[in-house]
């Protein structure tokens, strides 16, 4: 079983508690305006990962937690429930997964209930510019956090937002939730720096 993934992002703290590795699945068809991560809509195969030696290789970097964000997470919901079936054991902090459907397009979904034993919680919701807020790790207003029945994570600790700069593959990436401006995406790609799973 495989995943389609954008990207892979270890460690970060800024997207959810602790240390954390963080999958950027490939495919979104929500087409958010404002979306930091456009490149991930595309349903074409860009990196196809068994699922079992990714856990594996999250296992080896003894993360705290896991976040999964997209494209859409959901989309391949099979895999899903199977990979964190398998690596949640391996996670004190557990599995927080950022999706922009809702809860009522989520419960349509055959794995979702299934999914929830697993999850600590679900950040759900379109991204919507309109009604950025800056203080959770939800990214508007519209969006809500859905709790998972693996309580690793508490509401207290999801009520921040950050950014950092991490070091990988001998490039620079930002992650996390700035403030980004073009201003600042330009200057930042002049000094080689990636702009990888923001919130904007």
């Amino acid at each position: 079983m495989h995943f389609n993934i954008l990207g892979e992002t270890y460690p970060t703290t800024v997207n959810g508690p602790g240390e954390r590795y963080m999958i950027h699945l490939q495919g979104c068809n929500l087409g958010c305006v404002g979306c930091f991560n456009p490149e991930s809509w595309s349903f074409k195969e860009n990196k196809l990962v068994d699922i079992y030696e990714l856990a594996e290789r999250i296992k080896v970097c003894d993360p705290e937690g896991l976040t999964i964000s997209g494209g859409e997470p959901f989309l391949q919901s099979k895999s899903l429930l199977e990979f964190i079936k398998y690596v949640n054991k391996y996670l004190p902090k557990g599995i927080l997964i950022y999706s922009g459907y809702y809860e009522e397009e989520l419960k349509k979904i055959p794995e979702y209930e299934e999914i929830l034993e697993y999850a600590c919680v679900i950040v759900s919701g379109r991204f919507d510019q309109t009604k950025r807020i800056y203080n959770s790790l939800l990214s508007s207003s519209n969006q809500k956090f859905i709790w998972g029945k693996n309580p690793k994570i508490s509401e207290e600790e999801l009520q921040n937002q950050n950014f950092e700069i991490i070091q990988q593959n001998n490039e620079f990436v930002l992650t996390g939730f700035p403030p980004i401006t073009k201003q600042l995406k330009k200057d930042l790609k002049e000094l080689g720096i990636e702009i990888k799973g923001i919130k904007q």
